[in-house]
């Protein structure tokens, strides 16, 4: 009894902790476009796959707010159903804005990465911007970035991301984690340990700094690319930061068992990538503490108090994030998923513990103590 109430205390803690921090970091001002900024930006963009708001997505960055940037579309397979829309928005954009690629070769593990690495060359810019084919963003996206890495000694900014409309029961327990579980973390470890990552969806960062770590190719046989290329800009002595700047990922039609293979994969990336850090998150799980110590107490008025405060608190935590932080359209009766979705995150929080290996496009795959792919036939 006395360790479910200091782990209860210590979840409700960072349950208040996570409020603070999203209240804090999405109030700060965006950088300011300089409307006078010559610096081009070349945006690199692995595509696959067509689906229902690809075009959307990828309209988003040929209608920028900004100067001087190209686009590079890198496509891995020739019979891409996605190349015809590509070709597409090449022939409308303005010359030499758009430029569509090929990259067959299989570079490394990490099919991303191939792609990106076949995409460097052809970059003419210095300042560079990956993300990925699904992701949405503003008109300013490309200004905030050039603004975000003028100031000196920055390598990488990179922002956080909602889930689009959510379809199916897997889609809705995705949004969910994101925003219940997974931007309220990011927002705490930027105020307690600093930001030494990067999140995947939109990053930005300067030429210097990845020839500094070696290129796309130091990153070509690991899972967590995103995480990665932060870490190691952060090693080679540039600072990384978060910018307060939402973009939105297509929410995929996931199946419930769908849902459970990816958060499973994703908690021994996590693992592997953090470890210290993610030890500790098991500390978070306020509500399975909760909900344990009424049981133990007998269903105790006191303890079934505590019950329903956690609940509430779990409660306000996803919903501030979600609508007032991330700006997102989550429906009401999605939040009344909440409750399973935090024993089912603490159930693959254990689960993480119990191998390394992970299912990833259909192939597997071990994962080292230092985050590597290692294939297993």
């Amino acid at each position: 009894m006395i360790l479910l109430s200091f782990l209860l205390l210590a979840a409700l803690a960072y349950q208040v902790l996570t409020l603070v921090s999203l209240a804090r970091f999405f109030q700060k001002p965006l950088p300011s476009p300089d409307l006078s900024e010559t610096s081009g930006i070349t945006v690199f963009k692995p595509v696959k796959g067509l689906d229902r708001e690809t075009r959307e997505c990828l309209e988003s960055f040929l209608a920028q707010d900004y100067q001087s940037y190209q686009v590079l579309f890198g496509v891995a397979d020739a019979g891409d159903p996605v190349l015809p829309l590509l070709e597409e928005l090449r022939q409308f954009a303005p010359p030499g804005r758009v430029e569509v690629i090929l990259c067959p070769e299989t570079l490394g593990h990490n099919p991303k990465v191939s792609i990106l690495r076949q995409l460097e060359p052809q970059a003419r810019h210095d300042l560079l911007v990956v993300a990925d084919g699904d992701v949405k963003v503003g008109p300013d996206f490309l200004a905030r970035m050039a603004a975000a890495l003028r100031d000196p000694g920055v390598g990488l900014v990179s922002c956080p991301y909602r889930a689009g409309r959510a379809d199916t029961l897997g889609s809705c327990f995705e949004a969910l984690t994101i925003s219940a579980d997974f931007i309220p973390s990011v927002a705490v470890a930027h105020y307690v340990e600093g930001i030494r990552f990067a999140l995947g969806a939109a990053m930005a960062f300067t030429r210097p700094a990845l020839e500094r770590i070696g290129g796309f190719a130091a990153l070509a046989d690991y899972l967590a690319d995103d995480y990665q290329l932060g870490w190691h800009i952060h090693q080679a002595g540039f600072a990384v930061r978060l910018l307060p700047y939402v973009v939105e990922t297509v929410n995929p039609r996931l199946s419930f068992r769908e849902y459970l293979a990816h958060q499973l994969r994703w908690t021994r990336t996590y693992r592997v990538c953090r470890p210290w850090g993610y030890f500790a998150y098991g500390i978070t799980h306020a509500l399975v503490f909760s909900l344990t110590l009424g049981l133990f107490s007998g269903g105790a008025p006191w303890a079934l108090g505590l019950v329903a405060a956690t609940l509430a608190l779990r409660f306000g935590v996803a919903w501030f994030c979600e609508s007032l932080c991330l700006k997102g359209k989550l429906a009401l009766p999605a939040f009344f998923l909440l409750p399973l979705k935090d024993f089912l995150s603490f159930g693959l929080w254990l689960l993480s513990f119990l191998g390394n290996k992970v299912v990833w496009q259909g192939q597997h795959f071990r994962l080292t103590r230092d985050g590597l792919l290692e294939p297993l036939d």
